[in-house]
């Protein structure tokens, strides 16, 4: 191998080590967290960011809005639709993953308050994925649990696929809590599982004519 080629690999595998490094990030806070090998997972394939202030803040929890920033990345949605929703602002941070959400078709448009800033819960989140991942609806899978009929209606058949497919699970108690918060280490070990069992998501976009409005306390 004459000398030009061995600098040129040396160059590469330098530039390699220094990308990886770059992106496999060690957040003060997630050292021997529970959640840690998902955070390194989710935030070294670019899913999920920590914060300016090196932390991950495993145990805070997730907004609507910020939950919406995550699967609209996962999917690389990109296309959107006009935001009609009244507490959602041009200028607001999440303004265009929220046209992107209903652009998608997992957020129905309403000219009523969209409450971005509410933390989400688990029984929305799990209707998004199974959305997204286009999961057959399994709604008898939600019988295992006590709360069972404290589950939507519009979200037992998403519960229920995820649940059974075991990326989703309930708590000592017997119960599910569907409207329980979901946390930021959760969220971050429920994408590795997902993206372990079903890859990435498909990009989704809705022709505008199949976009339907719902009722304005839709998300109340």
């Amino acid at each position: 191998m004459n000398k030009l080629k061995k600098l040129s690999l040396i160059f590469i595998s330098s530039t390699l080590i220094l990308t990886n490094s770059v992106f496999a990030r060690s957040f003060t806070d997630v050292r021997g967290h529970w959640s840690e090998a998902a955070v390194d997972f989710v935030t070294d394939n670019r899913i999920m960011t920590g914060y300016e202030d090196g932390t991950f803040r495993p145990n805070e929890n997730m907004t609507r809005a910020q939950f919406y920033s995550v699967i609209n990345n996962l999917a690389g949605l990109d296309k959107t639709y006009t935001v009609t929703f009244s507490d959602v602002n041009t200028n607001d941070w999440f303004y265009n993953d929220v046209a992107k959400a209903v652009k998608a078709g997992y957020i129905t448009p309403t000219t009523g308050r969209l409450n971005p800033n509410r933390e989400i819960t688990r029984e929305e989140v799990a209707e998004i994925l199974v959305y997204m991942y286009s999961i057959p609806q399994k709604p008898g899978a939600v019988n295992e649990f006590y709360d069972s009929n404290s589950i939507k209606s519009s979200a037992r058949g998403s519960v229920g696929a995820l649940v059974d497919a075991g990326v989703f699970r309930g708590y000592s108690d017997g119960n599910f809590h569907p409207r329980r918060s979901i946390r930021r280490s959760e969220a971050a070990t429920l994408f590795r599982s997902m993206i372990s069992k079903y890859g990435y998501p498909q990009k989704k976009s809705l022709n505008s004519s199949k976009i339907k409005f719902g009722s304005r306390s839709l998300y109340e």
